[in-house]
């Protein structure tokens, strides 16, 4: 009987005794997973760093110090979920920062602070610490 309470209980807490991250489907989609669409997107993707329901610290491969110097430079960031699109928290992140990029061809969108993080030390507040961060 005991041993039954111990193994629900790791099954509900996770093999640590910590709760199990929560996460909706169409969550955890990697870059490799990504498929193409006809049309840009213009809001965030339903994991995109930069928006702020994303699950804490899911930036791929890169840290995100990384990710502040790449989106506050005029780096042409790709979304990791739709191949062939810019990513568009990226570019409303940009807005929101009022960073402007010098070219064209880099999406440009309107600044929406309750979807995506506002300022570099919320996201890093959101991905290094763990902290959910709404308004």
């Amino acid at each position: 009987m005991r041993l039954q309470r111990i193994k629900e209980y790791l099954r509900k807490r996770g093999s640590m005794g910590r709760p199990k991250p929560k996460f909706s489907p169409g969550q955890l989609i990697t870059f490799d997973k990504a498929r193409p669409r006809k049309k840009q997107h213009t809001s965030p993707c339903s994991d995109c760093p930069f928006a702020r329901k994303s699950l804490h610290g899911w930036l791929g491969r890169m840290s995100a110090e990384e990710w502040i110097e790449a989106v506050h430079g005029e780096a042409l960031i790709d979304c990791h979920t739709i191949s062939n699109q810019q990513c568009a928290g990226a570019a409303i992140y940009r807005a929101n920062v009022c960073k402007s990029c010098r070219f064209d061809f880099q999406l440009k969108l309107a600044s929406d602070k309750i979807t995506v993080f506002a300022s570099p030390f919320e996201f890093l507040l959101h991905h290094k610490n763990g902290t959910l961060i709404t308004r």
